[in-house]
């Protein structure tokens, strides 16, 4: 499991309530009312900065594609060979966004399903 730790440094932590606060406030303008029935999540009875806290560190997940959690190549740092194989692990392949070195420029589906085509050729060529 990947924890991201949001909001561990207090300065991120702050910054993040009051940019909810601030589109809290943009969102209430007279201008809006006719396109804003009401605030659905977190709702109304979320005031302070300690209940959007709690209700952000409940709720919150990333945007971001994480890749590169499993190093390619043949060094000892490597935990997959250039072959898809992880080390120490007889029969078993990584072929997801893990072995990607750096995160690409868009979304990280077609990649990762390239990535399962090669090692499903791979797995096909080995019998």
């Amino acid at each position: 499991m990947i924890d991201p730790n949001y909001w561990a440094d207090p300065y991120d932590r702050e910054m993040s309530i009051r940019g909810f606060k601030l589109a809290r406030e943009i969102m209430s303008q007279k201008a809006l009312k006719p396109f804003v029935k009401a605030e659905c999540l977190p709702g109304p009875d979320v005031k302070t900065g300690d209940e959007i806290f709690a209700y952000g560190c409940k709720h919150a997940k990333t945007d971001h594609h994480p890749v590169g959690t499993c190093k390619m190549g043949h060094d000892a740092m490597a935990v997959v060979t250039p072959d898809l194989k992880l080390r120490g692990i007889e029969g078993l392949r990584v072929c997801d966004a893990s072995i990607m070195p750096r995160v690409t420029t868009g979304n990280t589906n077609a990649p990762a399903i390239m990535i399962g085509e090669k090692c499903a050729d791979l797995i096909m060529k080995s019998g």
